[in-house]
């Protein structure tokens, strides 16, 4: 009976995500029309799909068992280096005008860069990963506000802000239409190539064995080094990527874009059910964690609800996420550790397991 009443609360908990986003939809549909509205539903998920992408490079990092704090500056400096090569001199750019597709080349190139130098000093120089992430998080907020003087780039090329900012198809209602935008779909289809990669292919399983125990993984021949090496490059091309959907929807790059990201990115994926501990987690878990956070920042947003409650709300959630998560990682240990005693000839005398 307690072995079915601990899998029970243990499907619970591993589900518990989907729970809270019916619950959260629930809620704010019943206390505002307008939350509910068809329009605002679709809304929700456009305007955090540059969250999204953070979440997935920040789910890779902490399955793999690292962090990636750098993933915010990261967003920011591919968004400004775009907004400087497209916009013109009037509009804060360097007036090169580029062409969309070479600035997106140079975006994505940007990002790649910050994730082999995050990789490098992680693996070759065995520097801390949350220590050289938050150093380079600072470093790029700088760079940021080196390369812009302050200023603001704007009024992109629209062959570069479809993808933020553009409308895939419209769908006739009673009264209007309702424009399905490109990055909704992208986003969503971005998390189910992640979850393919993570799940099925032997760089996924490589990640969850380096995650659980990095030190059994190499003894079993994984090459740990170089595949966290790949997990910051993943990372760093979700920034790029990142960088690309927020400036499109904006239609502008600021100094300051991005910043305070890092915390929602932290707070959807372990919400989602991504480990801080490494090595558990799934991709569409960690897609529930941002809707749930998407869903709560429209909802109270929508019913004008003081700033300071909204982010004094959001610690909630955070504090919430990471309390769930050290629920579960004891309840594995004492599950271990119950099935290891099992089959000793002590067996389990006592009643109670301490794990600590």
């Amino acid at each position: 009976m307690k072995t079915r009443a601990s899998s029970f609360f243990a499907i619970i908990l591993d589900n518990l995500i989907w729970i809270l986003v019916l619950a959260g939809l629930a809620i704010f549909s019943a206390l505002s029309p307008s939350f509910r509205s068809p329009a605002n539903l679709v809304n929700t998920l456009y305007r955090s799909a540059s969250l999204g992408m953070l979440v997935i490079g920040q789910a890779f990092a902490m399955i793999s068992g690292n962090f990636d704090l750098s993933s915010e500056s990261g967003l920011g400096l591919t968004a400004m280096v775009a907004g400087l090569l497209l916009a013109t001199t009037i509009n804060g750019g360097l007036g090169l005008e580029l062409s969309p597709i070479y600035a997106i080349l140079i975006m994505i190139a940007v990002g790649l860069a910050i994730g082999l130098v995050n990789g490098f000093l992680v693996t070759k120089m065995r520097m801390n990963n949350l220590i050289v992430t938050i150093a380079m998080q600072m470093i790029l907020r700088g760079l940021i506000y080196i390369i812009s003087p302050g200023a603001t780039a704007s009024f992109f090329p629209k062959g570069f802000s479809f993808l933020g900012g553009g409308t895939l198809i419209k769908i006739p209602l009673e009264k209007g239409f309702l424009p399905i935008p490109y990055a909704s779909v992208f986003i969503i289809l971005a998390f189910i190539i992640a979850h393919i990669i993570t799940r099925y292919t032997q760089f996924g399983r490589n990640l969850y064995a380096v995650g659980s125990n990095p030190v059994a993984a190499k003894d079993a021949g994984i090459e740990t080094d170089k595949l966290i090496r790949r997990v910051y490059l993943i990372s760093g091309f979700c920034m790029a990527i990142g960088g690309w959907l927020i400036a499109g929807r904006l239609d502008s790059a600021t100094p300051r874009i991005g910043a305070g990201l890092i915390f929602p990115v932290q707070a959807a994926a372990v919400i989602g059910g991504v480990s801080l501990f490494g090595g558990r987690g799934t991709m569409i878990g960690a897609f529930g964690g941002l809707l749930l956070w998407s869903i709560l920042d429209s909802g109270l947003s929508i019913m004008e609800v003081s700033p300071f409650w909204i982010e004094a709300s959001r610690g909630l959630l955070l504090l919430f996420a990471v309390g769930l998560d050290a629920i579960k990682v004891k309840g594995m240990r004492r599950q271990a550790l119950e099935e290891t005693l099992a089959i000793t000839q002590v067996g389990l005398k006592d009643e109670k397991v301490v794990t600590d």
